[in-house]
């Protein structure tokens, strides 16, 4: 008979990971935050040009934010980065970084370990400027929330250009919904393509991928950022088909991380139809 020691690794060792039961991999959301939504005012601003607001946003992003946020979020994901070399293609020019949406810490991933000395912006769902009192705050920390209405779409597009022409970086999660760590990529379109097909700026794809920590095999495990070559925009090409050929190569390069990198799943994610098989 096996010691009650050997039976219970043999139970841990055939236990199940977690598992998330999903009906909509476009639009079922895992990040657990339950924020009330609510409508951007009608006067909303959706980029802050006055000194003021400037100096305050200087001041927040580089002497508080990146500082204070850069060696605790290293540490508590393991984070390592890969490809870094990539980004000697991009210097001194606006560029659109496009990732998969796997943790709630995706608002800060790239402006901490990606984007370097160029101020980056993320494009973010409203829940994000739907706390109340600190919409202005999460601005200037760089969010650009995603636009509902007609108005907000032209705003929405200023910003994006004023950002790109400040040479800054402008950061798009296309699976659009946090699914924490997930290993696989989700399908998305290509209607977020259109901001660099429009502007002819440089395409940065970004894939997450999680590791087996050396010293904590049991816990959570790491995660490791890798960095794609620049995709110019074809020039030559229609928009829709310029856009269509920045999503695809992009999808490509996050699909090949995903399968050719380890890809530890500490999270099971499994179509609704499929639960009980």
């Amino acid at each position: 008979m096996l010691p009650p020691s050997r039976i219970r690794g043999i139970i841990a060792a055939v236990k199940p990971k977690k598992i998330i039961y999903y009906n909509d991999p476009l639009n079922d959301d895992f990040a657990g935050t339950k924020i009330d939504h609510r409508p951007l005012p009608e006067n909303f601003k959706y980029a802050h040009k006055d000194i003021f607001s400037r100096m305050l946003s200087f001041l927040l992003y580089w002497i508080i934010a990146i500082p204070l946020l850069w060696l605790p979020v290293k540490l508590i994901f393991g984070i390592r980065v890969k490809g870094k070399k990539n980004m000697k293609m991009v210097r001194r020019q606006g560029v659109f970084f496009y990732c998969n949406h796997t943790q709630i810490v995706d608002a800060m991933i790239v402006q901490l370990f990606v984007s370097g000395a160029r101020r980056g912006y993320i494009v973010a769902d409203q829940d994000a400027t739907s706390i109340p009192g600190i919409r202005y705050l999460v601005q200037l920390l760089g969010c650009v929330p995603v636009p509902e209405t007609p108005k907000e779409h032209k705003g929405f597009v200023e910003c994006l250009k004023y950002r790109i022409a400040q040479k800054r970086a402008v950061i798009i999660y296309p699976e659009a919904h946090i699914w924490p760590y997930c290993t696989h990529i989700r399908p998305y379109g290509d209607s977020s393509f259109v901001y660099p097909a429009e502007l002819n700026a440089a395409v940065v794809p970004l894939c997450v991928t999680y590791r087996k920590r050396k010293f904590c095999k049991s816990g959570k495990p790491a995660m490791t950022i890798h960095i794609g070559k620049a995709i110019r925009p074809d020039k030559d090409l229609p928009l829709a088909e310029k856009r269509k050929k920045l999503r695809d190569k992009t999808y490509e390069f996050m699909l090949d991380m995903a399968a050719e990198n380890e890809n530890e799943e500490y999270i099971a994610y499994c179509k609704k139809e499929d639960e009980g098989k």
